[in-house]
């Protein structure tokens, strides 16, 4: 299966729209028909199964954010790496950033490396936080991975 991420996130976003626009006017059954069609948008992504949606969630925290590619940045379980590229492959996603702080995450990399990817090296990207007080989101450091 391949990923209709770009598709999707205009979809969502075009419902977000509505639903914003109906507020501001005021509209009653304008916010209700955007929240039907969100839901029916939900139950879409489910059916392609939980590692789609996942991996949607983080594309669409990539584009909110202003990035090229999606981010890993949470904890990454040890025993999840191999389902985790694997799901990357099988969607056609090529390239992912890895920004996490997080003490074990060199061995999280290392664990990328040995199920096919390889280093491409150190980039920055825009965090999901602005800056304090600010709308500017902060930059982070991350290293982006190739899907090989």
């Amino acid at each position: 299966m391949k990923n209709n991420f770009a598709e999707e996130y205009a979809r969502d976003m075009a419902i977000h729209n509505a639903y914003d626009a109906a507020r501001d006017a005021n509209d009653e059954a304008g916010k209700e028909k955007a929240r039907a069609d969100h839901k029916e948008f939900d139950n879409d992504l489910m059916l392609k199964g939980n590692s789609y949606c996942r991996l949607y969630d983080l594309y669409k925290l990539a584009r909110d954010a202003g990035n090229e590619y999606i981010d890993f940045s949470d904890v990454i379980w040890d025993k999840d790496v191999p389902a985790k590229i694997e799901s990357l492959r099988e969607l056609g996603i090529e390239k992912f950033t890895f920004s996490s702080t997080w003490s074990s995450a060199v061995e999280t990399a290392w664990l990328f490396l040995q199920n096919g990817c390889s280093l491409e090296g150190l980039v920055q990207i825009n965090s999901r936080f602005n800056k304090f007080m600010s709308e500017e989101r902060e930059r982070i450091p991350a290293y982006l991975f190739a899907v090989n």
